[in-house]
């Protein structure tokens, strides 16, 4: 019995994800059709490899876990040798720094398409706030670093510029006499930076009501009402909703995305990956700023 390499490729992106839908995207094929590389592979084996609930993947089967470890090595062997037979193969090592908000982006899913398609590639990615990501880049200790900025700062260069907005909860319900809680990443973010300096400018009390270096946890914050947040507008998905500026909050600025190189000898696998993260961002639904060199 021969497993077919599609079918194991499409169950391993289920597997890393549990979801059908997103591993139909990240394989380029229909739900139907990863539906049914799924159910070829049960056939195959003969038991079920994914626990479903109302037709979503809660988790693997035993059987399911016992075969994606064999999948992810098969998997590996067929495109290391597919890429070695290649001239024009990207292979090596890169570090790569990214700011927090990152993970309230298809990031993860990005990443694991670069690596689909240039197995031959490892990466270490770390994530922090944009200013300890700028200073440590400029020391080399990143190949290739993303960072937010103000706009017109002209460093690195720029992706995308994005528009910051004030964000909730839901429920969220301002008091116009009280001080403002906020909900924000570490001292360092730049989100943080232009929050702070809108409010102080406009002489608006604030106050600290959450801080933490995870989206999600700042999501979770602020979906249960302890205050707002200020993100990128690509980032404001439901149930959070941007709070209108006004006589209480003030207009905040646009910020650029920006990045920057390490010093490093293998330029082409780091420019090429530079380019597909600032592509994607692109096409996630920003808006593409003017490209500046450093």
């Amino acid at each position: 019995m021969n497993f077919d390499i599609d079918c194991l490729r499409s169950f391993m992106v289920v597997a890393d994800t549990m979801s059908v839908s997103r591993a139909a995207e990240s394989v380029g094929r229909s739900q139907s059709t990863v539906s049914q590389q799924i159910a070829r592979l049960e056939a195959q084996i003969g038991k079920s490899l994914l626990s479903r609930r109302k037709g979503r993947v809660i988790n693997l089967t035993s059987e399911g876990s016992k075969l994606v470890q064999y999948a992810r090595r098969i998997l590996q062997l067929n495109d290391e040798a597919y890429a070695s037979m290649s001239d024009d193969v990207l292979s090596g090592f890169v570090r790569l720094g990214v700011p927090l908000d990152f993970f309230g982006r298809d990031f993860t899913s990005w990443l694991a398409r670069f690596k689909n398609r240039h197995p031959m590639v490892g990466l270490e990615v770390e994530a922090n706030q944009s200013e300890n990501l700028m200073k440590r880049s400029a020391r080399g200790e990143f190949d290739l670093a993303f960072f937010k900025q103000p706009t017109g700062a002209r460093s690195g260069t720029v992706a995308l510029r994005e528009q910051l907005v004030w964000v909730s909860g839901p429920n969220y319900s301002a008091d116009a006499a009280a001080s403002v809680p906020l909900i924000l990443f570490p001292e360092g973010c730049a989100y943080r930076n232009c929050a702070v300096a809108a409010l102080r400018d406009h002489k608006q009390p604030w106050h600290l009501s959450f801080v933490s270096p995870s989206f999600e946890c700042l999501k979770s914050a602020a979906v249960e009402g302890m205050g707002i947040t200020v993100l990128a507008r690509a980032l404001v998905t439901p149930p959070l909703r941007v709070v209108p500026h006004g006589l209480r909050l003030p207009q905040l600025p646009t910020i650029e995305l920006a990045y920057s190189f390490g010093r490093r000898s293998n330029s082409r696998l780091v420019g090429e990956l530079a380019h597909y993260l600032a592509d994607s961002l692109v096409n996630a639904g920003t808006t593409l700023a003017p490209r500046m060199a450093s």
